[in-house]
């Protein structure tokens, strides 16, 4: 299901790269150190290590985002704030400054926001219904504390696997000024009426303003606007009945997804079994979402899709897209010029890579050669946890991979036409997987997308992974292609593993140590969860070189990019030179 790619390691070629000269093992300063109150259990020479009065820890989720649990009173617990509430009911309890609060404790630089996900045991939860804080303060528990008796909780509460209620907050350890900038002539207001007004959208220039080449900074500049669709009339139709109840086959999580569905047939006016009685337009349907890549849609036709189909944050997922899915941009100019679906003259290794890419939304590529010091280094930022039974990753710098990076442009090509002519390599981390997992104490366990739309990751390999036993990412090849209905809520983006295998062609990307893929989060893949082998590898991430700077500006609770990363954010665009 894959080809090997050992050209990657080889002398890179001239076509482009993120800046004139390979970065400096001390260019930049070390991240921030984790604070004491990240101290979580762990074992030192046989004893456990003490754990302060209100520490917190994350869990079920990853390193930057999932179910806060709190240490106090001699145990950890988590907090629950139920599942009956509205939205705007809970985010009183648990609104942003909680999560600015968490973050710093946690050693990470500022909050992405809140939300609701997976309970923890139902013995562990604390009784705390929420958390009132004006953002400065040391502790969750100097915060005033929505203390509850015991018959206030609910069954969402009482149960393990009932609807998500825990309270969980995202974090980052980038801020929007180190990112390519982003103008935008709105105010905030008009900004935030792209999520709710379907007939509105944002969209970018297609190439950025840089800066002159003598300056310290080289990031560029995007232009983007608020734009009012043409007026759609009508509704479109599939070859295949959308919303029914018959395609809860499809999710984890059916009992939620019952009311999304039910959500979305009252949207189109249709019956549970029903579907809009007008002329269909040609475009591939499933139970997740679309297929808009090659379609023909015109600009109306194409609004219509967006109005009727799509939820409001994955209307606004697909405004920031487009340029990747070829809808405009570089790859929509040359499509429309060529039939092509390159956006740059590629060299071999480079356009494999690519290739691949468009195809399956995933490369394998093989061994990287990578230089000795990457692995030591890697293991070394890791320490006793790349052993351990827990989740654990290290934003320790690296000198010798970001070398490794900065001089393959080989890799930079193939990311920057993946992209449409524009990239960000964002950052890196090490990351432990322990060899005992589960679809509870690792959500990633599920087949799944990342709920971030178009990305790219690279995994390295640090150790050898078995196929079956080592834990493989599993990729559904082509469900890169998907414009999904829904992007709000992680359990939209759950899926069943009977419907993934019977969908696609699924590959285990598995390897010896040193080797490597790169491959869309967009896709629907998976952690194995089934498996008796810790793996360690390195997660590279790129994207869009806008794209995340209008995820802050819309203030989308969003991972563009992945919290628990080094920040690196280096641009890289056609017209650079190595």
């Amino acid at each position: 299901s894959s080809c090997t790619c050992s050209a990657l390691a080889l002398q890179p070629v001239t076509v482009v790269s993120s800046r004139r000269s390979a970065p400096q093992p001390g260019a930049m300063a070390m991240a921030p150190k984790l604070t004491r109150t990240m101290v979580a259990l762990a074992a030192v020479a046989g004893r456990a290590l003490a754990v302060e009065e209100g520490a917190v820890r994350l869990a079920g989720g990853n390193t930057d985002a999932g179910r806060v649990e709190v240490y106090t009173k001699g145990r950890w617990g988590w907090i629950c704030l139920g599942d009956g509430d509205a939205e705007e009911s809970w985010r009183r309890r648990w609104g942003k400054p909680v999560a600015e609060v968490v973050c710093r404790q946690l050693g990470l630089r500022a909050a992405v926001g809140t939300m609701r996900m997976a309970n923890g045991k139902t013995d562990e939860y604390l009784p705390i219904a929420g958390a009132s804080c004006n953002g400065t303060e040391a502790s969750l528990l100097d915060c005033r504390l929505d203390v509850v008796g015991s018959q206030w909780v609910s069954d969402s509460c009482r149960e393990e696997e009932a609807r998500p209620a825990a309270a969980a907050v995202r974090c980052t350890m980038f801020v929007p000024e180190e990112q390519p900038a982003v103008e935008v002539d709105e105010t905030q207001a008009a900004l935030s009426a792209v999520i709710r007004d379907p007939s509105l959208r944002i969209a970018c220039d297609a190439d950025p303003r840089m800066p002159p080449k003598d300056a310290l900074r080289q990031m560029p500049t995007f232009s983007c606007a608020v734009i009012r669709e043409p007026t759609a009339t009508g509704t479109t139709a599939f070859d295949v009945r959308l919303f029914e109840d018959s395609t809860l086959e499809a999710f984890v999580f059916k009992d939620l997804m019952r009311e999304e569905l039910a959500a979305a047939r009252s949207r189109l006016g249709v019956a549970a079994c029903g579907s809009a009685d007008v002329a269909p337009i040609g475009l591939r349907a499933s139970a997740v979402g679309l297929d808009l890549e090659n379609s023909t849609l015109d600009v109306v036709e194409l609004s219509r899709v967006r109005r009727d189909y799509l939820s409001p944050l994955g209307r606004v997922m697909l405004d920031l897209d487009v340029d990747v899915v070829g809808l405009t941009g570089r790859k929509a100019q040359l499509r429309a010029a060529s039939g092509a679906a390159g956006v740059l003259p590629l060299p071999g290794a480079a356009a494999h890579i690519f290739e691949r890419l468009e195809d399956a939304g995933v490369a394998w590529l093989g061994d990287l050669g990578l230089p000795e010091g990457v692995y030591d280094e890697a293991m070394s930022a890791l320490g006793d946890r790349a052993h351990g039974n827990r989740l654990a990753a290290s934003m320790q710098m690296l000198p010798s991979l970001e070398q490794w990076l900065g001089e393959n442009s080989t890799l930079q090509a193939a990311v920057v036409a993946y992209f449409g002519g524009h990239a960000v390599l964002h950052g890196y981390k090490v990351v432990h997987l322990p060899a005992t997992l589960s679809t509870k104490s690792f959500i990633s366990a599920h087949w799944h997308h990342d709920r971030a739309g178009r990305r790219l990751k690279l995994f390295v390999l640090l150790n050898d992974v078995d196929p079956e036993e080592g834990h493989p990412t599993q990729v559904a090849e082509g469900s890169h292609r998907i414009t999904y209905y829904w992007q709000e809520e992680f359990q939209q983006s759950r899926y069943a593993d009977d419907y993934v295998q019977r969908s696609f062609r699924t590959t285990r990307l598995a390897g010896k140590r040193g080797s490597g893929y790169l491959f869309d989060t967009n896709t629907i893949h998976k952690g194995t969860p089934e498996g008796s082998q810790g793996r360690n590898v390195i997660v590279i991430e790129y994207h869009h070189a806008a794209k995340c700077g209008l995820v802050a500006k819309l203030g989308l609770n969003l991972p563009c990019p992945s919290g628990d990363q080094r920040p690196l954010n280096w641009y890289m665009g056609p017209d650079t030179s190595a």
